[in-house]
């Protein structure tokens, strides 16, 4: 692996908002499982995480800085792992200074918690199944060859891995995108000391089979659906005239448009809206509508655009030579800001797709983001084998959002199971 300092980097655009964030009792974190048919082995994933975790140098890291720039480090010892007993716990300064990750184990899951300034869902992801391959490799014996979303212990480590990929795809834009942001709707309730998880788990034909009847993706029908269940809950809460705009946060990964294969972060966001009194609340018109955003917002160029104006606040000669601790006050409250501007975030992970010796012992995976700083919910979609699993995190008594997705998902025939998970904060 050689040298491993040469892998100190200066964090992302993205990484540094999520640095500036923080606080004590909140960071932004994301947790992916992979799910077993066999009990867990905890003597064998050490084993196999010492295997692997000089592979990925920006993701098995930590967070160090000087007077101007955060930047993210290999650590030189994996850490050790730790049954499962809470969830997305924050990470102090001297814990994000020590490693950003953890591994934990339950009887038959693996999972992997990463603070997003080390990498985004499809770098965690590649990680997760690279560690899950090692374990099984160890465990049974089992070999397949290295591919983009498994890296093997003893591939080297390549360039297009480590990049920055927000720099290094900056390109020159004339033409300017206006963005109005207005006050929108935000879920309320009694804040508790538990994270509650509550999993959709839904026959993916069934819901591929609706979006291709109404010709679009599986996420913007999701998404739909999950902005509909807003304007219901909206509607039951708050008289119309006093209504406000319904609208999502959806990261999204620019490694194909860009042709990257970076691990760090490479994603932007969209975010659809829907005016309650402007605009028809049937779900098909939402669906038309969101669809119509998506196509505008995904563009080349919109996303090229939004990375420069990123990349070139980052690179002015003032904000490079600013202090850390004023560029962290702007972040923060740019971050404040933008939080403010939806309701909660939808992420969708993807199908995920493993070799036919990893399958055998694999029953599912996972994706729990952490719940926002201020605000009370999130959502994280992944699809796998003949299921999709939708994940929404809360910290508040209410389940009214989930209550009316589920009576959404009936009205359009969709069969559902539900599972909950309550985890103690304190």
């Amino acid at each position: 692996m050689g040298d491993i300092n040469k892998y100190k980097m200066k964090l992302d655009n993205t990484a540094i908002i999520h640095m500036a964030s923080k606080n004590k009792d909140w960071l932004n974190m994301f947790r992916i499982s992979v799910h077993f048919k066999e009990e867990i082995n905890p003597v064998i994933l050490q084993k196999s995480l010492n295997n692997i975790y000089k592979r990925f140098p920006t993701i098995a890291a930590r967070i160090t800085n000087d007077l101007f720039w955060y930047y993210q480090q290999p650590i030189k010892k994996a850490p050790k792992i730790k049954k499962d007993t809470a969830l997305l716990k924050p990470m102090s300064n001297e814990a994000l200074y020590n490693c950003a990750f953890r591994i934990l184990y339950s009887e038959k899951s693996i999972h992997v918690e990463l603070f997003h300034s080390l990498t985004d869902g499809r770098g965690g992801m590649i990680f997760v199944k690279s560690l899950a391959y090692e374990y099984l490799k160890l465990k049974h014996h089992i070999n397949i060859s290295s591919t983009t979303d498994i890296l093997l212990a003893e591939d080297d480590i390549s360039d297009g891995e480590v990049v920055d990929s927000y720099q290094k795809d900056k390109v020159i834009q004339d033409k300017k995108i206006n963005k109005t942001y207005n006050k929108v709707y935000q879920l309320q309730g009694k804040k508790m000391n538990q994270l509650i998880i509550e999993k959709f788990i839904l026959d993916i034909e069934d819901i591929k089979s609706l979006a291709k009847k109404m010709e679009v993706s599986l996420t913007v029908l999701i998404c739909s659906i999950i902005m509909k269940a807003l304007l219901d809950l909206q509607e039951q809460e708050i008289s119309k005239r006093h209504q406000r705009p319904i609208s999502i946060f959806l990261p999204i990964d620019l490694r194909n448009m860009f042709n990257s294969q970076t691990l760090r972060n490479f994603v932007l966001y969209i975010k659809p809206q829907i005016h309650p009194t402007l605009q028809s609340e049937t779900l098909t018109d939402i669906i038309d509508s969101v669809k119509k955003q998506f196509e505008e917002g995904l563009s080349k160029e919109r996303m090229q655009d939004t990375m420069n104006k990123n990349v070139s606040l980052q690179n002015n000669v003032l904000v490079k030579y600013m202090p850390l601790f004023l560029k962290n006050l702007f972040m923060k409250k740019a971050f404040k800001f933008s939080e403010k501007s939806t309701c909660l975030t939808v992420s969708n992970i993807g199908l995920i797709q493993l070799d036919q010796k990893m399958d055998e012992y694999i029953e599912s995976f996972d994706c729990i983001l952490n719940t926002r700083s201020d605000s009370p919910y999130n959502c994280g979609i992944i699809s796998y084998h003949d299921k999709i699993h939708i994940n929404f995190i809360r910290n508040i008594d209410s389940c009214k959002l989930e209550s009316n997705i589920g009576k959404i998902f009936n009205a359009l025939n969709i069969s559902w199971d539900v599972q909950k998970q309550v985890y103690k904060t304190t």
